[in-house]
């Protein structure tokens, strides 16, 4: 099947071997939409290492454990040392994100869950695009 890429006002002919129109319409509708889930990733977690102790802490809260955990356990469960650790989760407090009681045990901020309200609607508008039959 013969597609046409639109690059700037010019259009260029593109084969694509399988796909008729809508394949490859519902090809690039499904990659605008991990596009999205990789900016909203991004944006609530920054990099792996952070996006592993935010999901940690979460699973612990829906869990029902409010507990927190202390650096060494987060370091322990990540498998990343602690003072990497130490150094990639300041961005996570200073967007609190993480929260740090007194007793110097790490807990999902407030911030976090109001961020992921905002980005499961974002993609869940995405997902509604990618599966409606109007691409617009």
């Amino acid at each position: 099947m013969t597609s046409s890429r639109k690059t700037g006002d010019a259009v260029f002919p593109v084969e694509v071997p399988g796909l008729d129109a809508q394949g490859i319409e519902d090809v690039r509708r499904l990659l605008d939409l991990l596009d999205v889930i990789a900016v909203e990733r991004q944006r609530l977690h920054g990099g792996d290492e952070q996006g592993a102790v935010m999901r940690l802490l979460v699973r612990q809260l829906l869990d029902g454990d409010a507990s927190g955990m202390p650096l060494l356990r987060l370091s322990r469960l990540t498998g990343i040392p602690r003072e990497t650790l130490r150094r990639k989760i300041g961005t996570l407090l200073n967007r609190g994100y993480l929260v740090q009681d007194e007793a110097g045990r790490y807990h999902a901020g407030a911030a976090y869950f109001r961020d992921s309200v905002a980005a499961r609607q974002r993609t869940a508008f995405a997902i509604r695009s990618l599966l409606s039959d109007d691409p617009t």
